[in-house]
């Protein structure tokens, strides 16, 4: 049985993704001809990313083709290698360096929506003036973070996303060099949710049991396992890693709270009733009757929480205007880890057992510290062990509390660390790592084995 007859209302973003998944579990995917990036083992990385970061005239540019559209930043190794802390150890919640940022020659920007894959490259070009300059200069190199199924031997897509656009499944595995215009040897992709652990802790490589969440259009994930390796959710064998109840993360059915908002005083509105009516993943009619990760948990669920509660949308001074919004926001990610992440993603018998997670993405950046006060507990960094509603009890008294309160709470024996929001474009300095890890021959050592 395919899982479009499995769940007919699937969205079709997701059900290209769940098929492709099940369809290619143990096999073994082609190879489009291009030379795989020598190099095997952390040790290989981790000589091969000293190496470049230690070349004064090394240039990255980066992209990130997600949800959004394409985003771009330039750097130098050298701002990397200031950056960057190394054993494996990230900073804590109140450490200097906690919410330090990378010194860019470019800021990430937005480009906008991509064409789709036919004439990408061209549009790209006009997007990125200087783009044909750094094709020709030897010494930049281009890491790019993609949502698709990458196959990180070769750099190619076996399907892809296309700026959020519809999913495309390729006979043959397609370069992504190729669908951007830029010079093979020296471009190097990622899938998105591993560029953001690459670039989310400020550490050269990934902490050890990492988990980071990156909160966008959806909700990415990235894994490294007990020796901060990363574990490939294009493999057949880390991709199980990846699942919440057999289904990748990012499309795992979810319920959330978010109904109990519209049971407050004015909670169900006409605003509410537009969002609700908003298409989502390809997903055009009435999205919210059949829930998941990434439609509740992402940027569409903060616009849920902005409308239940009427909170304006974020702007550089109304922090204090959209508290209601933000906390319940937060509330319901306390709701799912402790229900649905923390259980399934944590135990100590786990293949690749999660001992601290981080977030990553704009919504997160935006709105951490009330999801820092909901999240964290003050003295440890741990992760909060009472439920989303007896949170809610104590930032909003029990009225509000009681609203919130969970229902089928489950019991959680062990809680991860939280470490500091990722730096803004985590997804491109993950990639930027990754493209001088490979320029250096050592890029396949960072993955999980």
């Amino acid at each position: 049985m395919s899982f479009r007859e499995m769940w007919p209302s699937a969205p079709l973003l997701l059900t290209n993704r769940f098929t492709n998944f099940f369809t290619n579990m143990g096999k073994k995917k082609a190879d489009p001809g291009h030379d795989p990036i020598p190099g095997k083992g952390l040790e290989s990385y981790i000589e091969a990313l000293r190496k470049q970061l230690s070349d004064k005239q090394r240039v990255i540019r980066a992209f990130d083709v997600g949800g959004s559209g394409v985003k771009t930043g330039l750097l130098t190794a050298s701002a990397l290698q200031d950056f960057l802390h190394w054993g494996g150890q990230a900073p804590g919640q109140d450490s200097e360096d906690a919410h330090a940022q990378l010194e860019w020659i470019e800021k990430p920007v937005s480009l906008g929506m991509a064409p789709g894959e036919d004439g990408f490259a061209t549009w790209l070009k006009e997007a990125v003036p200087r783009l044909k300059r750094e094709v020709d200069d030897p010494h930049v190199c281009f890491g790019v973070s993609i949502g698709g199924d990458v196959d990180h031997s070769c750099n190619a897509l076996n399907d892809w996303w296309p700026a959020g656009g519809h999913p495309q499944s390729f006979p043959r595995p397609i370069l992504v060099a190729d669908l951007m215009g830029l010079p093979p040897a020296r471009t190097f992709a990622i899938h998105d949710g591993e560029a953001h652990l690459l670039g989310c802790s400020r550490c050269a490589t990934p902490p050890p049991g990492l988990a980071c969440l990156a909160i966008g259009t959806g909700v990415g994930l990235g894994l490294s396992d007990s020796t901060g390796a990363v574990v490939d959710s294009s493999d057949h064998v880390g991709a199980r890693s990846y699942c919440l109840g057999g289904v990748p993360l990012s499309g795992a059915r979810y319920d959330g709270i978010w109904k109990q908002w519209l049971e407050l005083p004015g909670g169900d509105n006409d605003d509410v009733e537009r969002v609700k009516a908003k298409p989502f993943a390809n997903m055009l009619n009435r999205p919210w009757r059949m829930p998941w990760t990434s439609l509740v948990l992402g940027r569409r669920g903060m616009e849920m929480a902005e409308a239940a509660f009427q909170c304006p949308e974020p702007t550089d001074d109304n922090d204090e205007v959209r508290l209601p919004a933000a906390r319940a926001y937060s509330e319901q990610w306390l709701h799912f880890l402790h229900t649905q992440f923390v259980p399934q993603f944590c135990p100590p018998t786990r293949r690749h057992t999660v001992e601290r997670i981080c977030f990553a993405g704009g919504v997160a950046e935006r709105n951490w510290a009330v999801m820092r006060e909901v999240l964290v507990e003050p003295e440890t960094d741990l992760l909060v062990s009472t439920s989303a509603g007896d949170a809610g009890d104590k930032a909003n008294g029990a009225k509000r509390g009681r609203a919130a309160q969970p229902k089928g709470k489950a019991r959680v024996t062990s809680f991860p660390l939280v470490l500091p929001p990722a730096p803004e474009g985590s997804a491109l300095i993950g990639s930027a790592l990754y493209a001088l890890a490979g320029m250096g021959g050592g890029a396949r050592g960072i993955w999980a084995r």
